[in-house]
């Protein structure tokens, strides 16, 4: 087995090296890279980076829009409407991130805070539609 001329893989000591880890500056072959956009990165320094992630903004508002629904229950069932898009927003963007943080690429640390999203959007979904029901069956046709 020949060694490689140069800097080598810190795992794999008989590869030369194509990058180095921008968080540790670990060197690092093909086989062991891992990028984040166009920055090179070891898995241990990946995984680091998730769990420190912040959670996505995206999801900060659906718990806030759906927070804010249930605080006010009578404006929500005076307009049903806002409640039921407030709902259905955090019901499939507290989904999509749950699916993100699964697949590896969301933050493990916003996991909470997605499910707690995914509830409430269907709770508010269940409150406005409801309560559309009603206005439907007493005021319909």
């Amino acid at each position: 087995m020949r060694t490689p001329a140069g800097a080598v893989c810190a795992t794999h000591p008989d590869v030369a090296a194509v990058a180095t880890c921008a968080r540790c500056g670990t060197f690092l072959c093909g086989d062991c890279l891992e990028l984040a956009g166009e920055t090179p990165y070891c898995a241990p320094c990946v995984g680091v980076l998730r769990r420190e992630a912040r959670p996505s903004r995206v999801i900060q508002v659906a718990l806030a829009l759906n927070v804010a629904g249930l605080a006010c229950l009578p404006c929500s069932l005076a307009l049903p409407l806002p409640t039921l898009v407030a709902g259905l927003a955090g019901v499939v963007l507290g989904l999509r991130e749950l699916r993100r943080i699964a697949r590896g690429e969301g933050a493990a640390r916003g996991r909470t805070q997605a499910q707690v999203t995914t509830a409430l959007g269907w709770l508010n979904l269940a409150l406005a539609s409801g309560w559309l029901a009603v206005v439907l069956w007493r005021f319909g046709p």
